[in-house]
This record gives structure tokens, sequence and C-alpha cells, in this order.
């Protein structure tokens, strides 16, 4: 049998599929996703500024990074039905005013050069198919002295019980498109190809992750 992997673009999602997802979602991550926004804002003192989530699917991370933040949000996803279902999770929240809604694709982003404080991406690189090329278009909307963080970890919060579920969760979703989230050297490869050298990788228990400076 196949292994199962995770549609490249979701292109084969419809409405009901991506409510479907939505649920899901919900349902098994979202510790990860309150103990990564959690991490992030008392690490990185990310609370004000311009921040661009690439890969935002339903807007869940977007969502509770917004709610725990002065941050204004520009969420990108490329999947059209995913993003409807995003667009009524923020306006069941009021968060409208806060989290603007792109639909485009990660390796051509539709923003000017130097125009995000902050860019977060997690959860989303496995589905990049030049993964070089989104890192050079990460860097380039990043402003100078901006920070950008990319990979797939589940934040230092999550319980031992709660990191395994998740993990083997997610490995089975993935299939083969899991092992970029557990290999630093295809990271690097790929951040050296895309011309960053300012990055640090952060590689253990709770997951992978890039640092990206500007």
């Amino acid at each position: 049998m196949a292994e199962k992997q995770v549609p490249a673009d979701y292109s084969e999602m419809d409405i009901k599929k991506a409510r479907k997802f939505d649920e899901e979602v919900r349902k098994n991550f979202m510790p990860a996703i309150m103990s990564t926004v959690k991490q992030i804002v008392e690490d990185y003192n990310v609370k004000n500024g311009i921040c661009i989530e690439v890969g935002c699917g339903t807007a869940l991370f977007a969502i509770e990074l917004c709610k725990n933040s002065n941050l204004k949000i520009f969420a990108l996803e490329k999947e059209k039905a995913i993003y409807e279902v995003a667009k009524e999770n923020i306006g069941k929240e009021n968060l409208t005013d806060r989290i603007k809604l792109v639909l485009g694709d990660a390796h051509n982003l539709p923003f000017s050069d130097n125009f995000a404080d902050f860019v977060i991406s997690r959860g989303a690189c496995h589905c990049w198919e030049d993964k070089a090329k989104v890192f050079a278009e990460v860097y380039r909307v990043l402003k100078i002295g901006g920070l950008a963080i990319v990979g797939g970890g589940f934040g230092k919060y999550v319980s031992k019980e709660d990191l395994e579920r998740m993990k083997n969760l997610r490995d089975k979703s993935l299939g083969k498109a899991a092992q970029f989230y557990y290999s630093p050297e295809i990271m690097k490869e790929e951040l050296i190809k895309a011309g960053i050298n300012n990055f640090n990788i952060q590689y253990d228990e709770t997951g992978l992750w890039v640092e990206i400076r500007k």
C-alpha cells in the first residue's frame, strides 16, 4: 500500500473537505498551536508590527497569535477552499480588522520587499515544491532587523503525551513528506541554496525550527 501523502497544494480539496480538515486540526493539533504561539511571544517578544503567515491553513494559528499579540497579520493560503474556511473562522472571532487573508503562492509572495517585521510558517514547508525558492521569498519580504521562523515544531509547552500523540498523527498523515521535519541537514541545504546565511536551526524533542534574521 502506498504511503498517504498530503497533496502539495490541497488541489483536490473542496469546501466540504476543507471544513473536515479544519475539524481535524482543531481536534488533534490545537495544543501545538497554543504552545507554539505562547513560546514565540515569550521567547522572541513578537507582539507588535506586521506579520506574514505563509501557509495559514484555516487560520487557527493566525487567530491564536492575534489574540496574544498586537500584530497585524497577513495570512497567506494557496488553496481556495481552505481560504474560504479561514475567512469563516476569522469572521467568527471578529478579527477581520487585524487578520487580512491573502490568496497566493508561497513561491511568489504577493508582498513588497522589506514588508514584514515577522514571518511565520508552521507545518507548511513539506508542501513547498521548491523550498529554497520559498526561503528566498521569505527573506525578501522580511524587513531589515526582522525575524522569520519556519518549521514544524510543537512548542515547549505541550505535554509529553500530546507531543507523542501529535508526532504520530503527523507522521502517519504525511508519510515520506514528514522526513523534512526530522532533518536539520536538509533544512540547512535549502537555506544555503536560497542564499541565506544568517540563520539558526533548532532541533530538539519538540521539533525542527529555523530562525532567519535580516
